[in-house]
This record gives structure tokens, sequence and C-alpha cells, in this order.
């Protein structure tokens, strides 16, 4: 189940239209909709300007999410359609035909909606930060991952060409006591990766880029061999000068 976007404002949503697709999955998954609601994008210059002008609206007959685009941070866009889904679900389950006032200030004068704005501030709010929060949570594991791996095959890279040297184990620790530590860092990496067969598949899976590596290297040690060996020419000639 998915929701329908429609974009009669014309501007260039897209970015957002994934977001809006993501987090109704995510808002579906919690609350269960019976049926799916129609996201729509509306633009109305004028209303734009207006500290206190119209954001968002839900149409209980269509099941109709109206959003209204102009001037809007496309996080802020988010936040009302996550408003406006609480009132989605307030509908599809018989609670939001309350009757009474209706007009400017129901909020003040009608206290069955009342508590259904404040059901939909809450929940819609809260539910917009856990999905949020999710998806910083994974992009976060996933840079973690990925710095890993670039570790591992740099690490791997210059033991190869004899420019990292493992510490000697020093400092009054036993070699039981370094294999015990050096174990803590092996199920460290596993939890990072998953297990060791991932770290080796990955590893295998960057054999291109480990050649490319090993060649830039090759060229760097060729280059320094040269530099010395023309420091060491330009030192001979000094010292004969000086003879």
């Amino acid at each position: 189940m998915t929701c329908t976007i429609e974009n009669p404002a014309g501007y260039d949503l897209t970015d957002l239209e994934t977001h809006v697709h993501d987090m109704y999955d995510f808002f579906n998954q919690k609350y269960s909709f019976k049926d799916d609601p129609k996201v729509i994008f509306d633009s109305e210059p004028t209303n734009g300007p207006s500290v206190l002008g119209k954001t968002a609206y839900y149409d209980p007959q269509t099941l109709e999410v109206h959003i209204f685009v102009d001037d809007r941070h496309p996080k802020d866009m988010l936040r009302s359609i996550a408003h406006e889904l609480i009132h989605h679900m307030q509908n599809l389950e018989g609670r939001l035909d309350v009757g009474g006032y209706m007009d400017t200030g129901y909020y003040l004068k009608n206290e069955k909606m009342k508590k259904l704005e404040q059901e939909a501030m809450l929940h819609g709010n809260a539910t917009m930060r856990e999905y949020e929060d999710r998806i910083k949570l994974k992009e976060k594991d996933d840079m973690s991952l990925n710095e890993w791996k670039s570790n591992e095959l740099n690490r791997g890279l210059l033991k190869k060409f004899g420019l990292l040297k493992e510490a000697p184990f020093d400092g009054g620790q036993s070699v039981g006591e370094a294999q015990i530590d050096t174990l803590k860092e092996e199920e460290e990496l596993e939890d990072t990766e998953g297990s060791s067969d991932g770290r080796e598949e990955f590893l295998a899976s960057q054999e291109d880029e480990f050649s490319k590596k090993e060649e830039m290297y090759t060229s760097l040690k060729e280059s320094i061999k040269r530099i010395a060996k023309s420091k060491s020419v330009i030192l001979k000639s000094v010292n004969k000068r000086i003879k």
C-alpha cells in the first residue's frame, strides 16, 4: 500500500516526494491505515508570505491531504503531512466527525476537535521524529561501516609496503593478554560488518581498488628513490667542491 501524490503546484519536489512515500510507509506500518490517502501539493502565492497563513488540511470525504508549498522548507511540509496523516487515521476510525463549531478558532471553541488536534500534534510530530531518527541512524551506521572498510583497505596496503609496523608487546602485557585484546578487536569488527565472512567478501570485492592503490604506492616509492638518488648526487658534488 502506498499513497498517491499529485503536484498541481508545479514545483520540483522530487526529493520531498521520495520522503513522503517513505514516511507514509513508516506511518502505515505503525497505524495500519485501511485506505490510502492522496497527498496533493497546492500553490497559493498570496498565502506564502502570510505568517499565520494556511499550511495544510485534510478532506475526510475524499481522503486527500492538501499541502500548501509556497515558500516552505521541505521538512516543514513533511511535518504538516505527518499531522494530517493522524487526522486520516482518526477519520478511518470514525472519530473525526464530532460536529459542533468548525469555523475560525474552532480549536478554542470546540472541545472535541481540540482533543483530536492535540492527538494529531502529539502523534504526528512524534512519529515523524521516529522516522527521521531512524534514517539518520542508518546513515550514521553506513558511514561508520564505509569508514571501517576504507581503513582496513589502507591498513592492508601500508602493511604490504612495509609502511606500517605492528607495535611489539610491551608495558608488562603478556602474550595471552595481547591475544585477548586482539580477539576483542576482531569481535568489534564483526559487530560492525556483521561477520568475518562479510569482511572477507568485502576485501575480495575491492581487488580492483587495491590494485590501483598498489600502483600508486609503487609509483610513490619509485619517486622517493629518485629523490634520494638525486640528493646523493648533489651531496657528492658539494663534497668534491669543498675538498
